[in-house]
């Protein structure tokens, strides 16, 4: 199969915006979970919750993924304190569900579809995050990202 990516030098940010944010944005609160990967673009994806408890990826996509590196810092350090926590009182590893960090994301839906075991095609939704804000562990606002070049 022929790759029809344009070498990253060559993606300007109007480009990439217009790619990612087709239908507009919108603002929403979303409870991010130590869980992070990158995809094979190098977009970091993180394992989220809103509307209490609807379980979603945010993708942190294109030049915003490097912005997305004190994200993962707090996520790490929210696991590693839990898991102190945890090893301090000689309980089981917690479960890395329940330990959230609050972030509002201005971004934009973008669905994607699986195949299930059984072979049928299954639809979720990921966010992709434009713009965030969360409280760091000094309580100051932490901004990342830029708004949609259009």
């Amino acid at each position: 199969m022929q790759n029809r990516r344009r070498p990253p030098r060559e993606v300007s940010p109007e480009w990439e915006d217009m790619g990612l944010y087709k239908k507009g944005t919108g603002e929403f609160a979303v409870e991010l979970v130590p869980e992070v990967s990158r995809n094979s673009r190098q977009d970091v994806v993180v394992k989220g919750f809103m509307n209490k408890g609807v379980e979603i990826s945010v993708v942190f996509p294109g030049r915003r993924a490097r912005e997305a590196v004190a994200v993962e810092r707090r996520l790490k350090a929210l696991l590693l304190r839990a898991n102190r926590k945890a090893a301090a009182a000689e309980l089981p590893e917690p479960n890395r569900d329940r330990i959230r960090l609050p972030i509002r994301i201005e971004g934009a839906w973008r669905p994607r579809f699986t195949r299930d075991a059984s072979g049928w095609d299954r639809k979720s939704f990921q966010l992709l995050a434009a713009r965030w804000a969360f409280v760091d562990h000094d309580g100051m606002t932490n901004l990342g990202g830029n708004p949609p070049v259009t």
